[in-house]
């Protein structure tokens, strides 16, 4: 029988909450490139889009946000939540189209990490696509 783990969260989680926060700091401030020291070098990304390794996923970070011409567009890359549990974080971000304008959509990511150490070894994110004319009334936070 498996036992259940203590609610309280360790130091070793804390301190990968705090890396993926720094990582997400840098991708905020359009850094994407800075914030592959976090990662192993052959970690394992799964997101569908991009083939192999994370500097091809950063690469495609880079080239969306020349797309989105904002980047600079201060706080319109926000961390809503994150969570530890032993070697995986995941955070709920928000990237919106236009911090002024909410309302011309945008995207929500589910993003999931595993750690061996102090380095992520793995990476999964899940995109949803925010409309301008989605009918939930309880937004998404």
């Amino acid at each position: 029988m498996d036992t259940i783990k203590s609610a309280l969260i360790s130091q070793k989680e804390i301190d990968q909450k705090k890396i993926v926060l720094e990582y997400f700091k840098l991708v905020g401030s359009g850094k994407f490139r800075e914030g592959l020291r976090f990662f192993q070098d052959d970690c394992k990304t799964h997101n569908p889009f991009t083939s192999g390794s994370i500097e091809n996923l950063t690469d495609a970070m880079v080239a969306a946000a020349k797309d989105l011409n904002t980047w600079n567009e201060e706080g319109f890359f926000t961390v809503k939540h994150v969570l530890a549990d032993g070697d995986l974080v995941a955070a709920h971000t928000e990237l919106l189209n236009s911090k002024s304008k909410p309302f011309k959509g945008g995207l929500r990511q589910i993003h999931l990490f595993r750690f061996e150490g102090d380095k992520i070894v793995e990476y999964w994110d899940i995109t949803q696509q925010v409309l301008p004319d989605m009918p939930n009334a309880s937004g998404a936070f």
